[in-house]
């Protein structure tokens, strides 16, 4: 009986040694992405005393421990506010602007339409000129939408190339399943929402994620337009709070053996970043699907 000779070569044809690179690579790439938000979330628990006797480059665990970074953010009024503000421009925006940008995609993937090719021009013109922040901001200021939490939401209402990927989506449903809704006696309302719409979830799933951590993330609107600081979302005060207060949010820590036991500014910092960062890293293992979807939505026909 011959004995197995070792091979270096995969059942699919591939090298072992390529194969073995590509996941060392990728393991190096997958820590280089996890390591700061680990490094800022055991740095937001750490302590002046325990960084000052610590002598390791990386942050494995806290170096000391605390939860006053937490607690002086979460003493700010303005805080709950700014999460109330930022949720609802999350949650709104991203229910209003996946169904807007679908009436508009619908229409455009019919290639009968009237004037189908000078509308989707007209869409296509604003991903290349904008009008810019003055004029923008002397309009929004003129229709009386200064200073109002729904400037946050219609602002960013449509997006020209989210509604070019679901037009190119819609393109690809075949066309037997509206002729066939259409036959039954079916509107065009009908079939576009209990028949289109039902089998295009998961590219208008992979199109509100999109849209959610776009508003999520976002902060300079809020800071041009709005000028009320309970209506300015979280993000903003976390800026002013660590930028501009970080000593106003130290000030005042009851303090149980010394400076050793408080808060770093750095700490403070991290601890800021991390208010922000934890709701969405919450979110983001049940969406992760759709990032995948999103990579080729539209690109295939059927």
């Amino acid at each position: 009986m011959k004995k197995p000779r070792f091979s270096l070569t995969c059942r699919d044809g591939g090298s072992v040694l390529a194969r073995a690179a590509i996941y060392i690579l990728l393991a190096f790439f997958m820590i280089t992405v996890i390591y700061p938000i680990y490094y800022l979330f055991m740095k937001s628990f750490s302590t002046y005393g325990g960084l000052a006797v610590s002598t390791d480059p990386f942050m494995l665990t806290p170096k000391g421990f605390t939860l006053d970074a937490y607690t002086r953010f979460f003493t700010q009024s303005y805080i709950h506010s700014g999460f109330a503000v930022t949720i609802f421009r999350s949650v709104v925006g991203t229910v209003l602007s996946t169904v807007v940008m679908a009436l508009a995609a619908y229409p455009l993937s019919k290639r009968d339409l009237p004037g189908r090719k000078l509308i989707t021009w007209f869409f296509m013109i604003n991903m290349f000129f904008v009008g810019g922040l003055i004029p923008t901001y002397l309009t929004v200021k003129r229709i009386g939408l200064l200073n109002n939490v729904w400037i946050l939401v219609l602002l960013p209402l449509c997006s020209t190339y989210y509604i070019l990927l679901l037009r190119s989506f819609f393109e690809g449903i075949p066309e037997a399943l509206e002729e066939a809704a259409d036959i039954d006696g079916a509107t065009t309302t009908q079939i576009f929402f209990q028949v289109i719409l039902p089998i295009s979830i998961p590219s208008l799933m992979t199109i509100a994620t999109w849209q959610f951590f776009t508003h999520w993330n976002s902060y300079f609107d809020s800071m041009v337009y709005i000028t009320d600081t309970s209506k300015q979302v979280v993000q903003v005060h976390i800026r002013r709070l660590v930028i501009e207060q970080s000593n106003m949010l130290l000030a005042g820590t009851v303090v149980h053996g010394g400076k050793a036991d408080m808060p770093t500014e750095e700490s403070m910092r991290a601890a800021g970043i991390m208010i922000t960062i934890i709701p969405v890293l919450i979110v983001y293992p049940f969406v992760r699907k759709y990032f995948s979807k999103g990579m080729v939505l539209g690109a295939v026909k059927g």
